[in-house]
């Protein structure tokens, strides 16, 4: 069988060198790609009986290797729907049919029904290994949230003049300051609460809160402010409760906080105003955006500056993740080789934290991948050198003949 498996080698040598460009192409070709991870090829031998009188020649076996585990460096993008695993574990994911992968391509958009999908098409699944969902809100808002409570911060001036005249709120000579908060009632329309503060005597005050422009049918409306000689709030004391009137004709109440004993929220010293009023409440939101926190809860902000967790990102991993079964659309699937899925969420266990608006690269090296074409070509060309002489030696036997 000399000069035939001579032959047969030489085919074999080159198309186990075929198979090894091909894996380069492939790796060069994804270079660029989110989550790619490269593969080797890597041969053992097929050996032929022989006898120490006779030798017959073998040939080559073809072995693809995925280097799955290997990270690939991250690149910051500043997109919120991009994000990666640092560490160990991939995203859990599904194909339209309802068959789940895994995958470590990180780039998700919103489908028409706000389902979360990468540029492969795959869905994103949640530690429930149900698909997330980004929800707008009712009607494409989420709900006002009336206000229930304004913390004060005050510093009044203890060397302003007294004034005993009459308070007019159109007149600025009749007061000494005047300071405004946003507030809002259930409908979530803007309700501006305007504080005046008058120095009515030695270490007194008077303070009187208008809504929208207009007086409020509320003695807790008008309040006198005292202190004792460390410029400390001795009255009042705590919080008050004022009744605002709303658009149905009745009333909802909004809790002033003076603060309690030694917060000396509010206070007159002898440094200049200060005035840091802080309310709670917010209006009805437009859906502006989601992103990924380390922990995987996916956050969905809203115009009105709301964030609500709507889920939690699952990942999964298997106990030899390179010998997982790989996919088209950079995604894989456990087989009885890489062992049983193990699932979690991020940051628990053995599983990375997620980082958002960063991606993975491939983890494919140009530089190796380069050499390795090199290296094939030469292989590729030494191995048709070796049929190409068995062949003009069986061109020698079949001229015997002639």
């Amino acid at each position: 069988m000399g000069i035939n498996g001579m032959m047969w080698t030489g085919i074999s040598g080159m198309n186990a060198q075929s198979n090894r460009l091909s894996i380069v192409a492939d790796n060069v070709a994804n270079s660029s790609t989110v989550g790619y991870k490269r593969s080797d090829a890597e041969f053992s031998t097929l050996v032929v009986s022989s006898s120490r009188s006779s030798y017959q020649s073998g040939a080559v076996n073809t072995h693809i290797r995925y280097d799955i585990l290997k990270e690939g460096v991250s690149y910051i993008t500043m997109r919120p729907g991009d994000v990666r695993i640092n560490g160990n574990g991939f995203f859990r994911v599904e194909d339209s049919n309802g068959t789940e992968y895994m995958t470590r391509s990180g780039s998700f958009d919103r489908d028409k029904d706000g389902f979360l999908q990468n540029a492969a098409g795959y869905y994103l699944l949640d530690d429930n290994g149900q698909r997330i969902q980004v929800k707008d809100g009712e009607a494409g808002l989420v709900p006002p949230e009336i206000t229930t409570n304004v913390d004060l911060g005050i510093n009044l001036k203890a060397e302003e003049k007294i004034f005993t005249g009459q308070f007019d709120p159109k007149d600025p000579k009749t007061y000494h300051q005047k300071k405004s908060v946003e507030t809002y009632d259930a409908q979530g329309s803007a309700v501006t609460l305007d504080m005046y503060f008058t120095k009515t005597g030695d270490n007194e005050w008077k303070m009187v809160v208008y809504r929208n422009g207009d007086p409020i049918a509320d003695s807790a409306s008008e309040q006198v402010l005292k202190f004792d000689g460390n410029g400390d709030l001795i009255t009042p004391k705590g919080k008050i409760k004022l009744n605002l009137p709303d658009s149905t004709g009745g009333s909802y109440p909004v809790t002033l906080n003076f603060g309690e004993d030694g917060e000396r929220r509010v206070t007159q010293m002898g440094a200049d105003y200060a005035f840091v009023l802080d309310a709670d409440g917010m209006p009805p939101g437009y859906y502006s955006g989601f992103t990924f926190n380390k922990e995987g809860s996916v956050e969905v902000s809203y115009s009105n500056g709301k964030i609500i967790s709507q889920a939690v990102v699952g990942v999964a991993t298997v106990q030899d993740p390179n010998q997982l079964t790989v996919l088209s659309g950079t995604v894989f699937q456990k087989n009885n080789a890489s062992g049983v899925l193990i699932t979690g969420r991020p940051g628990e266990g053995f599983f990375g934290e997620l980082q958002s608006n960063v991606l993975e690269k491939s983890n494919a090296d140009i530089g190796d991948d380069l050499t390795d074409m090199i290296e094939a070509q030469r292989d590729y060309t030494a191995n048709s050198k070796v049929f190409q002489t068995a062949s003009e030696l069986m061109d020698v036997i079949v001229n015997l003949k002639r």
